[in-house]
C-alpha cells in the first residue's frame, strides 16, 4: 500500500491532532487551580501536588502497554478510548467538590486518556504525515492542549469561582468531537507477520536508549518547573493569585507550543542539535530559578517560566522527532510510549519539591535539578555521534 493511499484512507491528521489537544486540555486543566484548591478547598500543598501527581498512575501503564496494542489493532480505537477516558476524568473531577478522593480518581482516569492519546493519536498523525512533519504536528497539538486547558479553567474559575463548570465545559467539548471523529476512517491494523518485519533496528534502539532517554525526563520536568515550581518559589502557589498561576501555565505551555515551528528550522538531520539546545535552555532556566528561590521575585519567576516553556517545546520536538525517525513502522506506538513514560518522570518534580520543603531549603532542590540537567547534557553530547553510525536492518518486534 503506498503512502498516499494509506494517508487517504486514514483521513486528515487534524482528526487525531484535535484529540491530542482535547486530552492535553483535560490533563492540565487542574494545574492552574492548585493554589485555588489550597485556599478554597483547604488542601495542603502536599495534598494538592499529590492530586497532580496521581495522574501518572493512570498514564504510565497506558504508555507502557497501549503502544503495542495500537500498533497491532490500529490507532483509531485507542484514540476514541482516549477521548472517552478524558471525558470520564472531567466528570470525576466534577465530583471532587464532594470528596478529595474523586479528585484523585479523576486525575487517574485523565492520565489513562492522555497516555492512550500520546501513543495512539501521535502514531496516527505520524502515519498520515509526510516526512518529519509528523513530529512537529504531534508535538504542537500536545503542547497546545497543555496550554489551553489551564488557561480555560483558570479563566472560568476566576470568573465564576466554580471549577466544576470548567470540567463540564471540557467534557461537553470532548464528547462533541468524539461523535465527529467516530465516523472518520482510521489507519489500517497491521498483521503480526507484517509487524514483525517492521520493527526498530538494533542501532535505532541503541540511539534511543543512550541518546533520547537521558534527556526525556526534562521534557515535562521543565514544564512542571515553569508552571508549578515557580509559583511555589515565589510564594504564590497557595492562596495566592489564581491569575499568577494561570499566567505561569499559559506562558510555559504557550511558549512550549509556539517555539516548535521555529525550533524545527534549527534542526539538522543526523544530529542531536535540538536536544543540546533544549538542555542548554533547561540549565539556564534553573540558573534563573536560583535567585527566585532566594528572593521570591515574581519578575524573575516569569523569566524562568519563559525559559522553561522554550526548553519544554524544544526538547519535546527534538525528542519526539528522534523517536519517530528511529521507530520501525510496526513499533511507532510502542517506542513513543516508552519515550513518554520516561518524560513523565519529570512530572513528579512539584510533588518532590513539596516534600523536600518539609525538611530543607528549596534552593538546594533547584541546585540538584540543575546538576542533574548538566549530567543529561553530558550524556547526550557523549552519544551524539551514534546518529552518524551505520544504519542497521530492522529487527523483529519484541527483540
Amino acid at each position: 500500500m503506498t503512502a498516499a493511499i494509506r494517508t487517504q484512507r486514514a483521513g486528515s491528521w487534524w482528526f487525531p491532532g484535535i484529540c491530542l489537544v482535547l486530552t492535553g486540555w483535560c490533563a492540565n486543566q487542574y494545574v492552574s487551580l492548585i493554589g485555588w484548591y489550597q485556599q478554597h478547598r483547604e488542601l495542603s500543598e502536599v495534598a494538592a501536588f499529590l492530586v497532580l501527581a496521581s495522574y501518572v498512575v493512570g498514564l504510565l501503564p497506558m504508555l507502557v502497554f497501549a503502544g503495542s496494542w495500537a500498533d497491532r489493532l490500529g490507532r483509531k480505537p485507542f484514540t476514541l478510548l482516549a477521548l472517552i477516558a478524558s471525558i470520564g476524568g472531567s466528570v470525576l473531577l466534577m465530583l471532587g467538590a464532594q470528596a478529595e478522593v474523586w479528585l484523585h480518581a479523576g486525575r487517574v482516569l485523565t492520565g489513562v486518556g492522555m497516555g492512550l492519546a500520546m501513543v495512539a493519536a501521535t502514531s496516527w498523525i505520524k502515519e498520515v504525515s509526510p516526512g518529519a512533519s509528523g513530529a512537529v504536528r504531534a508535538g504542537l497539538c500536545t503542547s497546545l492542549g497543555f496550554a489551553v486547558g489551564p488557561v480555560i479553567s483558570g479563566a472560568l474559575v476566576g470568573a465564576t469561582w466554580n471549577p466544576e463548570l470548567a470540567y463540564l465545559v471540557h467534557a461537553i467539548t470532548a464528547a462533541a468531537w468524539l461523535v465527529l471523529i467516530a465516523f472518520q476512517p482510521g489507519t489500517p491494523r497491521r498483521e503480526p507477520v507484517q509487524q514483525a518485519v517492521q520493527g526498530t533496528s538494533a542501532q535505532g534502539l541503541k540511539i534511543f536508549n543512550r541518546l533520547v532517554l537521558p534527556m526525556a525526563p526534562w521534557v515535562f520536568g521543565l514544564a512542571t518547573s515553569g508552571f508549578a515550581v515557580v509559583p511555589a518559589l515565589t510564594g504564590r502557589g497557595a492562596g495566592a493569585s489564581l491569575l499568577f498561576s494561570t499566567i505561569t501555565v499559559a506562558v510555559t505551555m504557550g511558549l512550549g507550543a509556539l517555539i516548535q515551528p521555529f525550533a524545527r528550522r534549527w534542526d539538522r538531520p543526523g544530529t542531536a542539535r535540538l536536544l543540546v539546545i533544549g538542555l542548554l535552555t533547561a540549565i539556564t532556566t534553573y540558573l534563573v530559578m536560583i535567585p527566585v528561590a532566594l528572593t521570591g521575585s515574581t519578575a524573575l519567576g516569569l523569566v524562568a517560566s519563559v525559559l522553561a516553556g522554550c526548553a519544554n517545546g524544544i526538547l519535546l520536538l527534538g525528542g519526539l522527532g528522534q523517536v519517530l525517525a528511529l521507530a520501525g513502522p510496526g513499533e511507532v506506538g510502542k517506542l513513543t510510549g516508552r519515550f513518554y513514560s520516561v518524560c513523565y518522570i519529570g512530572f513528579l518534580i512539584p510533588t518532590l519539591l513539596s516534600l523536600w520543603r518539609l525538611f530543607a531549603d528549596p534552593l538546594y532542590f533547584i541546585l540538584l535539578l540543575g546538576v542533574l540537567c548538566v549530567l543529561s547534557l553530558v550524556c547526550v553530547l557523549s552519544n551524539r555521534t551514534l546518529l552518524a553510525g551505520p544504519k542497521m536492518q530492522p529487527v523483529k518486534s519484541g527483540s
